[in-house]
């Protein structure tokens, strides 16, 4: 039976349907509705003449069928009988198919149907686009849309009659008032009525609650919250638990995005009921202005969608942190108590990346570089050198609490990949003074993972032979040998930092 008329079964009984067939398939369609549906009234549109006579050839056919339920009206009609014709406003259910005007979809929107159920071809017809011109007046939309290969998506939409919001964005603000105007105009020009903006001031000791008061006298949708400073984690679990939203997305107020940002993810998400949608971001360099793509996994089979755990898991360990440019389905955050530990006052974002990622079923990407992440402020968590860096540890701890429950041993696999990772970072910025106290603690951090041949199993089959390198190194506590081999690293990384820059300098013309 085809999908469409199973969720149609599924649902309560309406008493009408309109089914438009713009295609063969779509006779085969009203066959299994009469089969598994009992209805008061079936309108049948034909968009094309040759479907209309071999519509109503099989009407006939049916009419003497006993396996059928024939409703009490049952009508066929021409498209030039469309406009004249009544339907109720009540119970109307609205199923099509093989349509490819979207302006025809979009007009029946002003039928009030409370459920539509369509499937089309996204060549023709735009998913997100039908999905806001029918969420108003709609209670149920099912929606399955294509693009050759056979790969498909479902948009599975429910109306909460409650609360309206599809979006929560939150932005954690201390002290960030000098960028703050950019971020919220960049933010909130994208003009929807079902997002909110959720500012937390997080004790700022400046004028940004005042800024955003001045805006959210022109914007409703901008909400102030007020909290006691406790650092991002705290700022950000404050929103999240006041988020209304069906998806959740997060903002450092220091950065700024392109203003179609959300709407594409949103789209991306809704499309195919994705639970994580995330795009490409660029770091933007306060200092010159300048900004550069960075690479990140946008590319098959994540730019198409998936829901293959492999590939989803890949993300643990290769994609970036970054968590600012996504989306995240609030029934994914609960269902799996993921939260912000609160005590950590720096690089939260690890472990919240790390724990949705695991616990995802499906994900998206958005292959464009739609978010810009401020370099080369004062203040910020990448610029800390010395023991502030320790904060490692007890992510970790944190997350192998959260992990040790896996049933997925690729996931734990992962995340030691991750740990390796990260450490190599903190070797590579962390003063002199802190490095040897910071290889001790990583040290136990790794062993706690593995035996020492099963961890060089995982790293070599995961990651690169400097990756190997350092694990051997700081799995025996090799701190100066560390010490050598990252210097070495961080004198490439700044020639190629340098390098970067010029290329960006004569990209630009200058």
């Amino acid at each position: 039976m085809d999908d469409m008329v199973l969720y149609l079964e599924l649902q309560k009984l309406p008493k009408e349907v309109l089914l438009i067939i713009g295609s063969e398939h779509g006779i085969k369609i009203m066959q299994d509705i009469l089969i598994g549906v009992c209805l008061e009234k079936l309108t049948v549109l034909s968009l094309s003449e040759h479907l209309f006579k071999a519509v109503e050839k099989e009407k006939e056919n049916i009419e003497n069928d006993s396996q059928y339920y024939i409703p009490r009206q049952f009508i066929l009609l021409r498209k030039n009988e469309f406009d004249d014709h009544k339907f109720g406003q009540e119970d109307l259910a609205i199923l099509y198919e093989g349509v490819k005007n979207q302006e025809f979809v979009e007009k029946l929107s002003k039928l009030s149907a409370k459920y539509l159920i369509g499937m089309h071809d996204r060549n023709y017809i735009n998913t997100f686009d039908i999905w806001e011109k029918f969420r108003e007046n709609t209670k149920k939309i099912y929606i399955i849309s294509y693009v050759g290969g056979g790969k498909k998506d479902v948009l599975n939409w429910e109306k909460n009659e409650e609360n309206s919001i599809e979006l929560s964005i939150i932005f954690p603000m201390y002290n960030i008032a000098k960028y703050l105007p950019q971020c919220i105009e960049t933010v909130t020009k994208w003009q929807t009525d079902f997002v909110e903006f959720l500012f937390v001031d997080d004790g700022s000791p400046d004028n940004c609650a005042d800024i955003v008061k001045k805006y959210a006298q022109r914007d409703s949708r901008i909400k102030l919250l007020s909290k006691k400073n406790g650092g991002c984690a705290s700022a950000r679990q404050y929103g999240l638990e006041r988020a209304k939203g069906r998806y959740i997305g997060f903002v450092d107020p220091d950065d700024f995005i392109q203003p179609d940002m959300y709407r594409k993810l949103l789209a991306k998400a809704l499309e195919g009921t994705y639970e994580i949608a995330y795009c490409g971001y660029q770091e933007y360099y306060e200092n010159t202005g300048l900004s550069a793509e960075v690479p990140d996994a946008l590319s098959y089979p994540y730019n198409e969608g998936t829901s293959d755990p492999a590939k989803i898991d890949e993300l643990i360990g290769y994609q970036r942190v970054a968590i600012w440019r996504g989306i995240y389905s609030k029934d994914l955050i609960q269902r799996n108590k993921i939260h912000f530990y609160t005590d950590l006052k720096r690089f939260d974002d690890l472990p919240f990346k790390i724990e949705v990622t695991s616990k995802a079923r499906s994900v998206i990407a958005v292959p464009e570089y739609l978010y810009y992440y401020r370099m080369s402020r004062p203040g910020q968590d990448v610029s800390a050198d010395d023991e502030r860096l320790y904060v490692h540890f007890p992510i970790f701890e944190y997350l192998d609490k959260f992990m040790k429950n896996a049933s997925n041993r690729n996931q734990l696999d992962y995340l030691h990949l991750v740990k390796v990772h990260t450490h190599r970072y903190a070797l590579e910025k962390i003063k002199r003074e802190f490095s040897k106290e910071y290889c001790r603690k990583a040290k136990r951090d790794i062993k706690g993972d593995f035996g020492f041949i099963e961890g060089m199993y995982v790293i070599n089959k995961l990651g690169s032979k400097q990756d190997l390198l350092l694990f051997i190194l700081l799995y025996w506590g090799w701190d100066r040998a560390i010490r050598k081999l990252l210097h070495r690293k961080e004198k490439a990384l700044k020639e190629n930092k340098a390098i970067k820059k010029l290329k960006l300098l004569n990209n630009k013309g200058i």
